[in-house]
């Protein structure tokens, strides 16, 4: 019996030493989601039953969504964080963008989460993961197969987005080379220099962990 005991709380203490581990951000970065609550984050037009949190990660379900974006404002920074997709699952990470209910991608910027494989309508080259929506294309071929876990980084310097997606450079892009007035006419959000960051909710179902920021 004491053996048992034992093995019992060392497989515990390993287990929360993982955990712990997992929820560290890494030097230099502050963490937007506390992987208990939506502490520091607002909900703007919920759908169904928004958000919720479980076992450390934040959940867009598929019966909810909306619209979920940080309290604080960031202007230059280094944005990481976990994500995993299910088969055709839609989402965006809305950046510089203002407290909306409708329109982010255009009143600010949404970089595409996208299940570019499964999805089952025809995409527009803008329309890929990582892209930014509806403006400039990224790169495919560096997620994971659904249900594994993606690391990604977007940073975000003056007018420059670069979008790394598990180690590979996606996106590298300097919105100040848009000339098209029609794009910038579309997409006023383009040229804001501060704003929120958010999670974009489509439908879908996509989990998040390991939310963090760096400010430049």
């Amino acid at each position: 019996m004491r053996s048992f005991f034992v093995i019992a709380v060392v497989i515990s203490l390993i287990i929360n030493a993982n955990t712990l581990c997992a929820e560290q951000p890494q030097a230099g970065y502050t963490p937007l989601f506390n992987g208990q609550d939506l502490t520091g984050w607002t909900l703007k037009r919920a759908n169904r039953k928004g958000y919720h949190v479980k076992d450390g990660k934040l959940i867009c379900p598929a019966d909810g969504g909306g619209f979920l974006f940080t309290k604080k404002e960031f202007g230059d920074f280094s944005l990481q964080f976990d994500f995993k997709l299910t088969k055709a699952a839609n989402n965006g990470i809305a950046i510089r963008c203002p407290l909306v209910d409708q329109r982010p991608a255009y009143e600010g910027i949404e970089i595409q989460v996208l299940d570019n494989v499964g999805y089952p309508k025809k995409l527009k080259p803008t329309q890929y993961h990582g892209s930014v929506y509806d403006v400039i294309p990224a790169k495919k071929g560096a997620l994971k197969p659904v249900g594994e876990w993606n690391h990604e980084e977007i940073i975000y310097r003056g007018s420059k987005i670069t979008v790394i997606v598990n180690g590979v450079t996606i996106l590298n892009t300097d919105l100040s080379d848009i000339k098209d007035t029609k794009v910038l006419d579309k997409h006023p959000g383009l040229k804001n220099k501060r704003g929120h960051i958010g999670l974009l909710g489509h439908g879908s179902h996509v989990e998040y962990k390991n939310i963090q920021i760096k400010e430049f």
